[in-house]
């Protein structure tokens, strides 16, 4: 083998190697990363929310209700338009209500529901999944 295939060869490997990387760190980021918790310190009145850069937190006459600020289409945070009580992507201009249902756009899903739950202090605990935060 002359020093010029070893290099070529060498080079190709080391390419593979390097092109590899971010599809295995794709495929496995979100199987290896658990779900992360936030904690909400304020207390809620009905028909009260926090937002929050993941989430929206609602507190509902039913309990918290909290959604995720992703939107399902590419992932562009939205943000909560009080007085239409919506979300509204900036991306593409997907409209979803309050509480996360799709209403129009290129989204065509609903945004992802968090699980909450309210603490002994008057706090909540927001549950978010591995790939959404």
């Amino acid at each position: 083998m002359t020093r010029r295939d070893w290099l070529k060869r060498a080079a190709g490997w080391a390419l593979g190697v390097l092109g590899l990387y971010p599809f295995a760190a794709f495929v496995t980021t979100d199987r290896v990363r658990p779900p992360r918790t936030v904690r909400i310190r304020k207390e809620l009145k009905p028909g009260q929310y926090l937002l929050e850069p993941d989430f929206c937190l609602f507190e509902t006459e039913a309990g918290p209700m909290a959604v995720s600020r992703r939107c399902p289409h590419l992932g562009c945070r939205i943000t909560y338009h009080p007085v239409e009580r919506g979300f509204i992507c900036p991306c593409h201009q997907s409209r979803f209500t309050w509480d996360g249902r799709y209403v129009s756009g290129p989204a065509k899903k609903d945004l992802p529901r968090l699980g909450v739950r309210r603490l002994e202090d008057g706090g909540y605990a927001v549950v978010i999944p591995r790939g959404l935060g």
